[in-house]
């Protein structure tokens, strides 16, 4: 750690009336550091298999690992019984592509990198688009280097991520939650691991193109975490009336019936669904997260199952208040790929609790015809008639909720 401070304050040296530029970092940086390079998938693949894995109902169920040494109070096994140490991770760095951007703040304080061998999200602070670069007009990204030493691999519903140290909490519904790992919320702290390099081209690979020939093949384990561009794709409304007010088949998650297009109550103890025809949901400083149901799988009537994607949205994003797609529209839609699983093993049906989730950067990623989006009479007049005809316990322009203010992004937890 000695070496690395004194390293970046040589680099970042600062003269307040003739300020140097951020150090931009190499490979070479890095070997000066005494680190080895390994790559996003031979991380990956230390973890494990993470199907089954996503529970967390625990310390037992949450699955962590610390890249170097634990200390002897993370030895205890009776505190964190799901961590285990990598010791030779301290000696390593990874490198990748920034693919992902929070400037129109629907992703929150996370960067997701990848190197071509796979893609892994970065858990850190708020207001990233500042020090990593990217630009999917001109397909201009920036690399990125962490040096894992110290730092936490955590899987979270069957999504792996690189942060801080285990975390347990109280959700806004009350909730206790156990989360593998934190984010590295102080940016100065973080600059020690995350370290911007050179500007890069995202080439055609660096994207994994899907339609509906290669979705069942393509999206495996491995397209986790990746950029993904969902072509010629289909909005799917599903237990909630269409334009025409046509109620289609109501799909389910596990057991439970879940409604799409959909806002959620995440603060209200135990999550309600009710129909919304916008991205998201932010009224009178109360915004809820938006999800959307796109399908190349009109069979089915399981989330779980291939085919079947929802795009979520934040209310804090600034499209958060726009119209939706029409149910059967057709269009493409480029984001994330994860999943939000509590066992899911990637067999789909109905003991599947899981979601295939798409969270996207910019609200020029959803890609439709104007003619197919609603107006917003369109919208509100469609979610009016939810509530009046009984598909929703209450209106929705005036929810019985408290102000989320983590805008309720993943699952209702």
């Amino acid at each position: 750690m000695a070496v690395l401070v004194g390293a970046l304050a040589a680099g970042c040296y600062n003269d307040f009336d003739t300020p140097a530029p951020r150090k931009i970092y190499s490979d070479t940086d890095m070997t000066a550091l005494g680190l080895e390079h390994v790559t996003i998938k031979e991380v990956k693949d230390y973890f494990g298999p993470i199907s089954g894995t996503g529970t967390n109902y625990d310390w037992e169920t949450t699955q962590t690992v610390k890249f170097g040494d634990l200390t002897p109070e993370e030895q205890d096994k009776s505190k964190f019984p799901g961590l285990r140490g990598w010791p030779a991770a301290a000696n390593y760095y990874i490198r990748g592509k920034v693919i992902s951007s929070d400037r129109q703040g629907n992703i929150y304080k996370s960067l997701h990198i990848y190197d071509g061998t796979a893609a892994i999200e970065l858990k850190l602070y708020n207001g990233l688009y500042l020090d990593y670069y990217l630009d999917l007009n001109t397909m201009e990204s920036q690399w990125v280097y962490v040096r894992l030493d110290g730092l936490y691999l955590g899987n979270y519903r069957m999504m792996l991520s690189i942060g801080d140290a285990p975390s347990d909490s109280n959700n806004a519904g009350g909730k206790h939650r156990f989360y593998a790992n934190s984010n590295l919320d102080n940016p100065n702290i973080a600059k020690l691991s995350v370290f911007p390099g050179d500007r890069v081209k995202l080439e055609e690979s660096d994207i994994l193109d899907v339609d509906a020939s290669n979705y069942q093949t393509a999206l495996g384990e491995q397209a986790l975490g990746r950029l993904v561009r969902f072509n010629n794709i289909k909005v799917r409304y599903a237990g909630v009336p269409n334009q025409d007010q046509v109620v289609n088949p109501v799909m389910k998650n596990g057991g439970f019936d879940s409604s799409f297009p959909t806002w959620v109550v995440t603060d209200s103890g135990s999550p309600q669904n009710a129909p919304w025809y916008y991205w998201a949901y932010n009224i009178n400083n109360v915004r809820l997260y938006g999800s959307v149901l796109i399908s190349y799988n009109d069979a089915t009537t399981y989330l779980s199952d291939p085919g079947v994607y929802s795009v979520r949205t934040s209310g804090y994003s600034q499209f958060a208040m726009k119209p939706i797609p029409k149910d059967g529209a057709v269009g493409t839609v480029l984001g994330i790929y994860a999943i939000y699983s509590r066992e899911s093993s990637f067999t789909g049906g109905s003991s599947d609790q899981a979601q295939y989730q798409i969270s996207v950067s910019r609200l020029e990623d959803l890609d439709f015809k104007a003619e197919d989006l609603l107006t917003e009479a369109e919208a509100d007049e469609l979610a009016r008639w939810a509530y009046k005809n009984g598909y929703a316990d209450y209106d929705p322009f005036n929810p019985p909720v408290k102000n989320d203010p983590m805008g309720g992004m993943e699952g209702g937890e």
